[in-house]
Parts: C-alpha cells; sequence; structure tokens
C-alpha cells in the first residue's frame, strides 16, 4: 500500500460534505470484479484522469460522452463532493469514484483498458525534497504504458518549469509513448489550477502522448 499524499485544503462545504455522503453511489474499487464489470470495458471506451481536482473536467466529459466510461482518481475530499454534486445534478450515470492513489489504482485496472488518461495540473510538490511525491516519474510512465491501450492518449499539463522538464525527460524515454508538447486540447475546459497558473504568469505546458507499441 502506497503512502499518500494529501496536501492541506479548504474545508468541504456544506453542499459537498452532504453529496460526499453519497460517495458510495459513485465508488469505484477496482480490487471489486464487480466494479471493473461495471466500466463494461471492451464495449465502451475508458477514460482514467488522475487527481480531478474539483471534478470540472471529468464531469464535463461524462455529460458529453455517455457512451464512455469515467473514472476518476482524487484523494482531495472537497474536490470529491464537487464532483459528486455535478453527477447529480446532471444525473451522470457513467462517472466512477476511486479514494485512492492513482498508481495503486492504475496498476488493479486490466491491461490494454484505457483509451483516454487525463492528468492534468498534478501537485508540483515544488520543494525539491518533496519532488519524489510527483505523479509523474519513470513507475508512472511504466504502469501508464501497460494499461492505456494501443493507440490511446494520455493527456498531461502543469504549470511548473521544471516538471514540464521532468515529464518531457520520463515520457520521452519510453519506448512505448510517441508525442510531446502540444497546443491547449479543447476538450476539458480551464480548470481553477490552470487559471491560478495563468493568473501567476505561469507557462502552461501541455503535453500530448500515444502508445504506439
Amino acid at each position: 500500500m502506497r503512502q499518500l499524499y494529501v496536501r492541506r485544503g479548504s474545508r468541504m462545504t456544506q453542499a459537498q460534505a452532504r453529496a460526499y455522503e453519497c460517495l458510495g453511489d459513485y465508488c469505484f474499487d477496482p480490487e471489486q470484479p464487480e466494479h471493473v464489470a461495471r466500466l463494461q470495458i471492451g464495449e465502451r471506451p475508458l477514460l482514467v484522469e488522475i487527481g480531478f481536482g474539483n471534478g470540472d473536467v471529468l464531469a464535463q466529459f461524462a455529460e458529453q460522452h455517455p457512451d464512455w466510461s469515467c473514472v476518476g482518481i482524487e484523494v482531495f475530499r472537497p474536490g470529491i463532493g464537487s464532483l459528486i454534486r455535478q453527477c447529480q445534478q446532471n444525473e451522470l450515470t457513467n462517472v466512477n469514484i476511486a479514494e485512492s492513489d492513482g498508481l495503486t489504482v492504475l496498476e488493479a485496472l486490466p491491461d490494454s483498458s484505457i483509451k483516454l488518461m487525463f492528468v492534468l495540473f498534478p501537485d508540483p510538490w515544488p520543494k525539491r525534497r518533496h519532488h519524489r511525491r510527483r505523479l509523474v516519474n519513470p513507475e508512472f510512465a511504466e504502469v501508464a504504458s501497460a494499461k492505456i491501450e494501443w493507440s490511446g492518449t494520455l493527456h498531461l499539463a502543469t504549470d511548473w518549469g521544471d516538471y514540464a522538464n521532468q515529464i518531457e525527460s520520463i515520457l520521452a524515454a519510453s519506448p512505448v509513448f510517441e508525442g510531446g508538447v502540444t497546443e491547449r486540447p479543447d476538450m476539458f475546459p480551464k480548470t481553477r489550477f490552470e487559471q491560478r497558473g495563468e493568473t501567476l504568469g505561469h507557462n502552461v505546458c501541455y503535453f500530448e502522448y500515444t502508445r504506439i507499441k
């Protein structure tokens, strides 16, 4: 079991707390066969978003693609509550939520099962002594290369320059992925993390990789 690193953040609003109490309606545990069966892998394309924040991207994608199964992975409970609220308000039935470590969930998913993966503005852990906590590392690249299907796509974004360099270096070293820096995709809305980075004058980097082997 990996250690979870959770930043202290804002407390849940009353609305988020009420929604979080309904997590059981959306809870996804890849160790439970019935949960995996719910994804209908092989019949429906699968999106996985690691670190979905407030859930805006995942909720919009799920609403626009009702024929997809969507799995969101997050440990920030106010964000989980926010996503559940959006699912309830928009009557989304194709969203599954794992309150867990991203790599742990990925490892438990079937190989070559993911058509699309989002890792948007993961925690940069800016202090050097905390860099080991960053999600995108060689282990992540290895696991993702096994779980994303052939021709499947991985989208990443960050507004931290040294993390962008790390992402580019790690994915460039993978013989399985092809791609690199790209223009901002139109498929997801701007998150508050992206907007904050722009406000601070950070250079936002977007990456797109395709599994070619």
